[in-house]
């Protein structure tokens, strides 16, 4: 077993600089085999589990790439982490399903108070409902960012360095993800700029944009979760 806990306990550096360089010098180095493990990205994320998975994969095509192993177009469609992915997926479910929960029972007392007026709301009742859902929406948009930002660490923890368990790789993430939180927030924003700049060329250039953002999201991954040393199988 890996011990990550060395690098959750000494830290590491978020070096966005480093991370945007060495992500680009990646996606040079086969930026046609990149962009074809991008449109094959978009097909198979049309059934939302297999994207997720497929992401995981495209993670370890950065690395045959990064290591100089020949990479094939079926790689994006690796199944060893199938099952993981599964249960990382209803996972993400069960959170989503969880934080919305406030927002549907905030919605009681104002259907409540419609249903004994005959269906009319007040001006107050309507400013209260505007406000009360503003609020719940800013919550859950933080809430939202929170388990993202938490989260960081398990896809690569799972396929890069084959962690079978989610329970175990959620945890993990969460011990590296906390000791760097507002960093890895911003390089997230930052990664999310560069791989949307492609759209303002007609779209096309989400080909080059998309693959490069996950390239350098792959360069940080390599840097924090091998900087002890721990060796990818």
């Amino acid at each position: 077993m890996k011990n990550f806990d060395v690098t959750a306990t000494n830290g590491y550096e978020m070096n966005i600089g480093k991370f945007i360089s060495e992500g680009v010098d990646l996606f040079k180095k086969d930026i046609g085999g990149f962009i074809v493990a991008t449109l094959l990205l978009f097909f198979i994320s049309l059934i939302p589990f297999l994207g997720v998975m497929a992401l995981g994969n495209f993670y370890k095509i950065c690395r045959k790439v990064d290591e100089g192993q020949k990479v094939q177009a079926g790689d994006i469609f690796d199944f060893t982490d199938f099952v993981t992915y599964l249960k990382l997926f209803l996972l993400l479910f069960v959170i989503l399903f969880i934080i919305m929960i406030p927002i549907q029972l905030s919605l009681l007392p104002i259907l409540f108070a419609a249903s004994a007026s005959d269906g009319q709301l007040s001006d107050t009742g309507v400013a209260l409902f505007a406000g009360g859902m503003g609020i719940w929406f800013l919550l859950v948009i933080v809430l939202l960012f929170v388990v993202s930002i938490s989260m960081y660490f398990v896809q690569p923890l799972i396929s890069l360095y084959r962690i079978s368990s989610v329970r175990e790789a959620f945890s993990i993430s969460w011990k590296l993800a906390r000791r760097n939180f507002f960093m890895i927030f911003l390089f997230t924003i930052v990664v999310g700029i560069i791989s949307q700049l492609g759209a303002i060329v007609c779209g096309i250039g989400l080909l080059f944009t998309i693959p490069l953002g996950i390239c350098i999201k792959y360069a940080s991954f390599k840097n924090i979760l091998g900087s002890s040393n721990q060796k990818t199988v």
